[in-house]
Order: structure tokens, then sequence, then C-alpha cells
């Protein structure tokens, strides 16, 4: 029965010709560069006046030019309507809101850079909505694996050049440093930076390679070596970050993983046991890293007391608090982007960030970017009728991706307490691509059930008959 149904099984339907498949080969292509290029590319300085730009943003712009020639030649369909472009231009509304409340009621001075705020609220949009249009296929999730592998694999070697202070290290800071105080934590506490140009940034970027990599190694998508050695990569060079914040959000991802494998079929039950020898050779690579370098050493070390570290010092007793009584001053609509005021404040704290500029309603609108695809992924995930398990095992692929998407979603919330990732140039584009591809994965084994389901019944009738 099961052979007969995956003989029937078109999950994956092809285009109408072959222009379509062009178009959708080129689509596949143009979200694997922009992942590509979200990790090892560094950022392009126009203009001294103007703010720099990701590879990937600028990106966009060809890749919209081509998808609108393609549009017009009638070898793409137009872009389907998801809830994130609604939540996108209501997010858009909040701020010119708050703009306008904190210029003409509050006084706050006005700047035009405070219109950059509105990009930076489309970008997630069209971001997620490329990964979803590009609805890849089994074949594309597995070879976005392996581009996003040797992107991964440079970011630590280049990590690891850092590490030892190596010439080759020194000449690529020159593209990639994010500056003066990056550059001082690399020379005095050895906190590698690499392609993201900062210590916490690539640790969240780390955080979420680990996930992949020891996801696709427990689902059997592509080599289980390679990917056991990249996790393993990984957490190395995480470690040398000297992230606590990275750690602890690592932490989590393995908690995440553990719980999604519990809800697993009795066959699969191996893979669980699998997990569980892998978290202690997991904490001896990080003791081991932390251990060839006092200052990473007692960085971790104090997470033994969290409450008297100086980070978390520094947000409780006065980043924070600060940011709460803007807050509380305009909890509403807050006080707009105000870049006159807040440009050289550092709160830490993506969340207060966002309710001190625009209040309580600007923030539901930002929150509800993470819940719109959080819905369709746990939906996917959920999906555990008899037809489940045979789904999991011919869309291996799509399943991994649904599983990454769902854990790098939650850690993303977790992380937006002390850092962020919505506003964080470097892992925008990374972040929401994912999303994107992640809530399409969904839709694919939520359509696939449909589909087994159909086709069960539809056998079963010609039986009876």
């Amino acid at each position: 029965m099961s052979a007969m149904l995956i003989a029937k099984l078109r999950v994956f339907p092809s285009g109408t010709g072959s222009p379509r498949r062009v178009a959708r080969s080129l689509a596949e292509a143009a979200v694997t560069f922009l992942l590509f290029a979200a990790v090892i590319a560094p950022v392009v300085n126009i203009r001294s006046g103007l703010p720099w730009f990701r590879v990937e943003q600028l990106a966009l712009i060809p890749i919209g030019l081509v998808y609108l020639w393609f549009l017009l030649a009638g070898v793409a369909g137009p872009v389907r309507l998801n809830g994130l472009l609604l939540i996108g231009a209501v997010y858009c509304g909040c701020i010119l809101v708050s703009l306008f409340f904190g210029t003409f009621v509050l006084g706050h001075p006005f700047l035009y850079r405070d219109f950059y705020e509105i990009p930076k609220a489309l970008l997630p949009v069209v971001f997620f909505t490329l990964g979803l249009e590009a609805a890849l296929s089994e074949a594309a999730v597995r070879r976005l694996l392996t581009f996003f592998s040797v992107a991964v694999v440079f970011v630590c070697l280049y990590a690891w050049a850092q590490w030892m202070d190596l010439g080759i290290s020194r000449a690529l800071n020159q593209f990639y440093s994010g500056g003066a105080h990056d550059e001082g934590s690399l020379a005095h506490y050895r906190r590698v930076f690499s392609t993201m140009g900062n210590p916490n940034l690539l640790g969240q970027l780390l955080t979420w390679a680990i996930a992949a990599f020891t996801l696709a190694l427990l689902l059997r998508v592509g080599n289980r070596v390679v990917n056991f050695l990249l996790a393993l990569t990984c957490l190395v060079t995480l470690a040398m970050t000297g992230s606590r914040y990275g750690l602890l959000d690592t932490a989590l991802v393995m908690v995440l993983i553990f719980c999604l494998s519990v809800f697993v079929r009795q066959r699969r039950r191996a893979l669980l046991a699998l997990l569980v020898v892998l978290l202690p050779i997991f904490v001896s690579i990080t003791v081991a890293v932390a251990r060839s370098n006092q200052a990473t050493l007692d960085r971790f070390q104090t997470l033994g007391a969290p409450l008297q570290t100086d980070s978390l010092g520094d947000r409780l007793d006065a980043l924070w608090p600060d940011a709460s009584k803007e807050f509380s001053q305009s909890p509403l609509f807050g006080h707009g982007p105000a870049k006159a005021i807040f440009s050289d404040i550092v709160t830490d704290s993506e969340y207060l960030d966002v309710l001190k500029e625009f209040g309580l309603v600007g923030f539901l609108a930002y929150f509800a970017y993470y819940v719109y695809p959080l819905g369709y992924l746990w939906k996917g995930l959920k999906q555990r009728s008899t037809w489940g398990p045979l789904l999991e095992a011919h869309l291996p692929a799509n399943y991994w991706a649904l599983q990454l998407s769902f854990v790098t979603l939650i850690t993303a919330l977790v992380m937006n307490v002390g850092m962020s990732t919505f506003y964080s140039a470097p892992l925008q584009g990374f972040f929401w691509l994912w999303m994107g591809i992640g809530v399409g994965a969904a839709r694919t084994m939520c359509l696939g059930i449909e589909q087994i389901t159909f086709l069960y019944l539809r056998l079963n009738g010609e039986r009876t008959c």
C-alpha cells in the first residue's frame, strides 16, 4: 500500500513547461545565493553619508528586476498574498503614527533618517516572501544545505585564523571588522568575530548552524559524518567567540531538539539515543576550548553566578531601566524613531527598543512577524496522522527545514530579550529567508498529507468496488 501511494504521490508538481522550470530554477538559485551571501559577504559602504548595506540586501534589486521581466513575459506567476505582507503594512503604519506622535505631540526633533525605519520593517517581508515563493524541492533543500556548509566552513576557518592571529585574518579584518570595540575584544580577549563583524552576532549565527547540522545528522539529511564534524567545528568556533549568550542559546537549541525528538515515532527512538550521546561530547569540546584561553574561561565561569556578570549587570542597573522609563512616559505609541535622541543609546534588548520607540501598538505588530510563521511551523510539526511518518521518510529535507526553522524562531524570540534579530542587519536576511523556507516546507508537509489521505481513500474505494 505504501509503495502504491508513494508512486502516485506528486508533492512537487513540475511547471507547465520549460520556461516555468527555468523560472523555478532561478528562484532556487536566488535563495541559495542570498543565504550564502548573508553568511560570508562583507558589508558595502557606498558613501560616507549613507548607511552601509549588506550584499543580500542590494541583491534584491536585480532579483526583483529579473522577476518583473519574467512576470511580464508570462514565465513567472504573481506573488501570492501571505500574512506577513499585511503585518508589514500594519507595522509601517504604526511606525508612521509613532513618528507623528513623537514629533508633534512629544516635541522630539525630526530627522529625515527617521524614515529609515520603514525599509527596515519591509526587508523581513521581502526575504520571507522570497523564501516562501521559491517553494524549494527536496533536491533544492539538499543543495542549500551543501552551500550553507561551505559558507560555514569559511566562517569557522576565518575565526580560527583570528584565534591564532594569522596574517590572513588581519587582511580579512579590513573588510569584516565591526569597529574598534570588536577589534579590541579580539586583541585582548581573543573573541573572534569572523564574517559577522561582532563576536555576539557570530555566536548567534553559529547557534543556528549547530542546530542545522545536528538536525541534519539526526534526520539523515546529507552525509552524517560530515554533519557531525560540521556541528563540532561550529561548537569549537562558538567557544572562541566567548559569547555567554551564544552558549546559553545553544543549550536551548539542544533542549528544543530533544523535545522535538520525543514526538518522533518509535522507529526513530535511536536518534534520541544518539542525541543523548552527542551532548557530553559537545560539553567536553566547549570546556576544552575555553581552558585554552584564560579570558574565555573567565567569561564562561561567570555563568555560575549570572546576576553578577558585567553585561547583565549593566543591563539590569542602567540600560533596561532607562528604556523602561522611556516606555512608561509614552506606553501606547512610544516616542517614534527619534534618532536625534536614541541614535547613540544602546539598550541591548530588541523588545525594549521597540516598546520605547513604537509603544504597545507597534510592539504587537512587530511581534506578529514572529507569531505568523510560528503558527504555520507548529501546524506542520504536529501533523501526526497515519501517513505522517511516511512523509517524513520520503521528504526528509523538507522535514529538516521545517524543524530547523522552528528551532531558529524559538531561539530568536529568546535572543531578542538581550540581543536582536529583527533589526540586526547581518542576521536579518538569513533569518527571514529561513522563515520563508520553513513555512514553505510546512505547507509541503500538509499538502503531502492531504494528497496521501485522498489517494488512500481512493485506493480503498477502488478495492471495495
